[in-house]
């Protein structure tokens, strides 16, 4: 045994985790566990970022690159307020993370009174924070950090993973405990093999069956392992915009990602349907559109398995089967029947019939953006991280990105966050993994402080910013809705305020070029590829965006008219799969 301060067993324990980094911005009421993690620096990093957000979302960023859990630790008050919006993020995509903050001293928290306020700096933080976290900790004097810790770090990834908060006073923090020499690491047991035969001989039996591949998969590290199922299987592939990544864009099974801002391709493959296997996705509105007879019309069966029981309280179809089951068990299970049937049926036509329709499509809607995106991807090496931000940016990236084989997509799909892109990079680019941000003019201002980060850590951090000097998404929202009036999205009437991005990032220390046609972008594929940060912003104007069809609706009636002959050809491909499995 041995007798340390609280604030050492919180590093050390982090150390015994395997975590080996960890962001926030330094103060008063967490001067103690700064200071533990200067102590321990040959063992684990500490990333001091430009604001409190922004630390919140690289946090995020290392979690979601390494599968480990993140940290981010920040002072009272202020500190706390401003990484609530990280947080709120690691929450809405299951992300797990850990938010440390300091604290008043036990004997000046405001307990039971009604003022505002008792201490300098306090704030009641376990109320606020109590709606986006799995569970809050308000540690005192009596507490045993220990078990604490390792509940904590148990809840954060058992079930749906998320978040989980520590609140921590100074005096708590430099406290002496009594611990082991030897910090054992949590044990996370892997589930057994769920039994999966049933649906998936369900899910094969029909004529045309696909997969919905969610976020799910993802956060539970099985790319390799779902990816194998669908070679064995031999069916298409829907993935929503969390999952974008989980097939590579050459697989022959591919077939886009779903929504409202999706291109046509799977809209039209959801409209003729049989049968649909959803693997852990909360099929949210923005995915399957607001009015649910017009989602999958077509199919008999909707299996949703997921496991947060919470996603089944919204009953989406009648024909819908709720399967209760850790995504990791069930695709094991279902691993073990694939191989057992291998050859069994045969989906060629069907897959055939997608490859066809596809091929018709493929360039209908294609706006600057998409070709922008598609070029800036090609670029790109095999291994890579790859973060937009949200905004068009973030559809003609998800409409047209090129994913590779070793290809690793992230954005703030649930809350949906401006500013996500830069310092998620940063939490990605520790692991000397190269990191590529996409982001346009609105959502880069948000957390520009942390290319100051990134070029004094030297990361491996590519970003281009898409500066056409407008709110783009927002902008066809007032086009559709408010008549063209376009407030506070242009800079004409200076609502908006773009800025000089390249002369930015210079002044931060980075590698920064302004270009304005794609064929600039070739001039940069060497440094696209080295281990230093590199910005590039490019401006142009235009703001579309295709086909912006509301989700649900039938992609060969509704966004912009398809050329003369194309629906009908789409109809008759679609309707020649009719053959019997038997």
């Amino acid at each position: 045994m041995k007798r340390i301060s609280v604030a050492d067993y919180i590093v050390e324990f982090f150390i015994a985790n395997g975590i080996t980094d960890v962001f926030g911005y330094q103060g008063g009421m967490v001067c103690h566990i700064f200071d533990s993690l200067g102590i321990y620096k040959d063992k684990i990093n500490y990333h001091s970022c430009g604001n409190e957000q922004g630390a919140a979302f690289a946090a995020c960023g290392y979690a979601q690159a390494t599968g480990k859990l993140g940290v981010v630790i920040t002072t009272s008050g202020p500190g706390f307020t401003n990484a609530l919006t990280g947080l709120a993020n690691a929450w809405f995509d299951s992300v797990p993370l850990m938010l440390i903050s300091g604290q008043v001293n036990t004997k000046d928290k405001r307990r039971d009174y009604t003022l505002r306020q008792f201490g300098f700096q306090e704030i009641q933080a376990s109320l606020m924070v109590e709606p986006i976290v799995k569970k809050v900790y308000n540690i005192e004097l009596d507490t045993d950090i220990i078990s604490t810790l390792d509940e904590a770090y148990k809840i954060a990834f058992t079930g749906r993973k998320g978040p989980v908060y520590l609140d921590i006073p100074i005096n708590v923090s430099r406290e002496r405990v009594d611990v082991s020499d030897v910090i054992k690491p949590i044990d996370l047991q892997m589930p057994i093999p769920f039994e999966a035969a049933t649906y998936i001989d369900q899910l094969m039996s029909a004529k045309k069956p696909i997969i919905i591949a969610g976020g799910g998969i993802k956060q539970c590290c099985l790319r390799t392992e779902f990816r194998e199922l669908v070679e064995l299987l031999k069916i298409p592939v829907i993935t929503t915009m969390s999952g974008v990544d989980l097939i590579p864009s050459a697989s022959p099974y591919y077939v886009g990602y779903m929504g409202g801002t999706a291109r046509r391709e799977a809209g039209i493959v959801l409209k003729n349907t049989d049968f649909v296997l959803s693997l852990g996705s909360r099929m949210c509105n923005k995915a399957i559109g607001y009015n649910h007879d017009d989602f999958i019309p077509n199919a008999k069966k909707l299996i949703r398995v997921d496991v947060d029981v919470s996603e089944f309280e919204r009953q989406l179809k009648e024909c819908e089967e709720d399967v209760l089951a850790d995504i990791r068990s069930f695709i094991k299970g279902a691993l073990e029947h694939a191989k057992k049937i291998k050859g069994l049926h045969d989906h060629t036509p069907w897959v055939n019939a997608v490859k066809n329709m596809r091929k018709l499509v493929e360039r209908i809607d294609i706006t600057f953006g998409n070709d922008l995106v598609k070029h800036f991807t090609e670029l790109i090496p095999e291994k890579a991280f790859l973060t937009f931000d949200v905004g068009n940016n973030l559809i003609y990236s998800e409409q047209s990105a090129i994913i590779k084989d070793e290809t690793r997509v992230y954005a703030s799909n649930g809350l949906g966050a401006m500013g996500y892109a830069i310092p998620s990079a940063l939490g990605m680019a520790v692991t000397k993994t190269l990191t590529y941000v996409i982001a346009g003019d609105g959502g880069a201002q948000m957390n520009i402080q942390e290319l100051n980060t990134i070029s004094k850590l030297h990361l491996p951090v590519k970003i281009l910013i898409l500066n056409n000097h407008v709110l783009g998404h927002i902008i066809l929202f007032q086009d559709h809705y408010l008549d063209n009036r376009r407030i506070v999205t242009t800079e004409i009437g200076n609502d908006y305020y773009s800025c000089n991005f390249a002369a930015l990032g210079k002044a931060y220390g980075i590698r920064s070029y302004k270009i304005r046609t794609i064929e600039e972008l070739d001039k940069y594929a060497n440094e696209l590829k080295d281990e230093d940060p590199l910005l590039i912003e490019f401006e142009f104007e235009d703001c579309s965006m295709l086909p912006n069809i509301h989700g649900g609706l039938d992609p060969l009636i509704n966004g912009p008219e398809l050329p003369e002959g194309v629906a009908d050809k789409i109809k008759k491909i679609m309707k020649a799969v009719d053959w019997s499995l038997e």
